[in-house]
């Protein structure tokens, strides 16, 4: 579970997953990454009120979400068959992880088991981009551990910034981490009864409001960086996105006529305010 900054949701959330698991959880590794708020203690304190050997807490100080993904994947992952990846502000439709674990065990080719949306005024939508578009959301996912160790042996990474990270994963899921043109048939399935449930936003609460402005933003940034992510393989895509960053920010500086006010304004000023802490991130080569 990756979890920023979440200390109203954090403890439904876990509450929902130790609810809607069976016998075969092995553990709960909650990754705190870069939370300024209360997530952390707000974890503690319920690991000591349920007592639960279960729940272990990660916390990361960098904030971003693919680091936090990444160290997950290449740091902690053991050998257990079936990995799920979840977010820290939705709920869980009871029997999703026991029935999408043994969906994931009886499709041989598949990689992932994608969740559904319950909940949302674009529910169908998203409905219909995992059913008809073989896509995933990081809401709720299962990875099989095969193809996270073909994740580790290929040295693959998610780039530290990016803004659309489920398109991402969706595109080395379908893929299977090759630099193919098309997606492969049945590398994500899912099943109708499985899923999470989410609040919706609200337009009279101002933290809600700038979340979703946020939100918007980041995914707007994605679909830049993803068109210079596009030119390059799986394999050599940088790790820190900061450069990118700086075309993406040329771009829009250069060709202003074409970018409307939420780029040359919002997506302008997230750049800047990222790169002052990509600029700081180092990782292993």
């Amino acid at each position: 579970m990756f979890a920023h900054n979440e200390e109203k949701h954090i403890v439904n959330s876990i509450s929902s997953v130790l609810d809607s698991v069976d016998v075969n959880l092995n553990k709960l590794y909650v990754i705190a990454n870069g939370c300024t708020d209360n997530t952390s203690s707000e974890i503690v304190k319920f690991q000591l009120a349920v007592s639960s050997d279960k729940i272990s807490l990660i916390e990361l100080e960098l904030g971003d979400k693919c680091n936090a993904w990444n160290h997950y994947v290449h740091n902690i992952a053991n050998g257990s068959p079936v990995h799920f990846f979840v977010d820290a502000d939705v709920q869980f439709v009871p029997g999703t992880f026991g029935r999408l674990s043994q969906c994931l065990a009886n499709a041989e080719f598949a990689n992932a088991a994608a969740g559904l949306p319950f909940s949302g005024r674009n529910q169908q939508q998203y409905l219909d981009m995992v059913k008809q578009g073989r896509c995933l959301f990081g809401n709720c996912y299962a990875l099989k551990m095969e193809f996270i160790e073909k994740i580790r042996q290929k040295s693959f990474y998610l780039p530290i910034g990016l803004g659309w990270i489920d398109s991402a994963i969706t595109k080395i899921v379908n893929r299977d981490l090759e630099d193919i043109s098309n997606p492969k048939e049945g590398r994500i399935i899912y099943d109708s009864e499985s899923g999470y449930r989410f609040d919706s936003l609200s337009l009279f609460s101002k933290a809600d409001r700038q979340l979703y402005i946020n939100r918007i933003v980041r995914y707007r940034l994605g679909k830049y960086q993803e068109k210079y992510l596009e030119k390059c393989s799986f394999l050599s895509w940088p790790r820190v996105l900061d450069k990118i960053n700086a075309s993406v920010l040329s771009d829009i500086k250069s060709n202003a006529k074409w970018f409307n006010i939420l780029d040359r304004y919002f997506v302008v000023k997230r750049i800047i305010k990222q790169n002052q802490k990509l600029e700081k991130v180092n990782v292993p080569l």
